[in-house]
């Protein structure tokens, strides 16, 4: 029998993992251990929105996993996994939390009862080029100061992939949680990963129990299948935008007159290529 292996990343698994009730524990680790909220004022409950699982959606597109957690604020948590980059990610997720935390306003209500809502995002691509650290946070504040407008919306950005450690016995709890689901640790790693935060080994134990779970297992292959198919259409998508801006960077060359070879060092096209489409055009 082939040994199974797991995307940690993959959504379906995710959910599984970090979804469901009986696993609390973690969520709410997970949960604290971004928003630095110490046994004083950490989060005690979660309520799950959508616990239901469902690995393959009619468009395509990656799960989301909301979370309704409170300690005594009732606070909203939104939490998204990305495996391919976007772009328009900042974007995306203003909108979800946004109309999270319209939805809570009920005609006649007031301002002062709505409640924060954060949104997480656990990216496996970097966003931010120009910002070496893995964990971001963005919120409402006035320019040119460090006060904040409100509280009532933030977002956080985990880059898995700016995650770096010298030493895996001196990475700090989040970062053991960012590497556990990176799948870039081995083996012995992972065991000092456990050694520094003992509540991964729960992560683990679940781990292998799905890993010989047929049906759920059969399900996870059925979602990397999906997912590997739109990342494939994603690519050939850009390579044909790429191609198509060589062409017609080449026609407006051969139109003011530029030679083949210059025209070829520009595009990276052939010189056949680019007598082809002189010849197409009749320029």
């Amino acid at each position: 029998m082939m040994l199974r292996k797991i995307n940690r990343l993959n959504d379906y698994f995710f959910k599984r993992l970090m979804g469901d009730d009986k696993r609390s524990d973690l969520t709410l680790r997970f949960l604290n251990l971004i928003l630095n909220r110490t046994e004083k004022n950490a989060f005690k409950h979660v309520e799950f929105l959508n616990p239901e699982y469902n690995p393959l959606t009619k468009d395509g597109k990656l799960a989301i996993l909301d979370i309704k957690a409170s300690v005594d604020d009732k606070t909203f948590v939104n939490i998204e996994l990305q495996v391919s980059r976007q772009n328009y990610m900042p974007e995306r997720s203003m909108y979800y939390i946004s109309r999270i935390f319209a939805e809570q306003m009920i005609k006649g209500q007031d301002y002062a009862t709505l409640k924060p809502v954060i949104g997480i995002n656990l990216l496996d691509f970097k966003l931010f080029d120009d910002v070496d650290t893995w964990h971001n946070i963005a919120r409402f504040k006035l320019d040119n100061t460090d006060k904040v407008l409100t509280d009532c919306i933030s977002l956080h950005f985990l880059e898995l992939p700016k995650l770096k450690y010298s030493d895996i016995k001196k990475v700090k709890r989040l970062e053991a949680w960012g590497a556990y689901f990176s799948g870039r640790c081995n083996q012995e790693e992972l065991e000092v990963l456990l050694m520094n935060e003992p509540l991964l080994q729960k992560a683990v134990s679940f781990e292998r129990a799905f890993l010989n779970d047929d049906k759920m297992y059969r399900e996870y292959q059925q979602r990397e299948d999906a997912i590997r198919e739109e990342t494939t259409k994603f690519n050939r998508v850009k390579r044909e935008a790429k191609s198509e801006e060589k062409i017609q960077n080449a026609i407006n060359g051969l139109r003011k007159g530029y030679s083949l070879e210059i025209i070829a060092d520009i595009t990276e096209l052939s010189i056949e290529e680019i007598e082809a489409i002189k010849v197409k055009l009749n320029i």
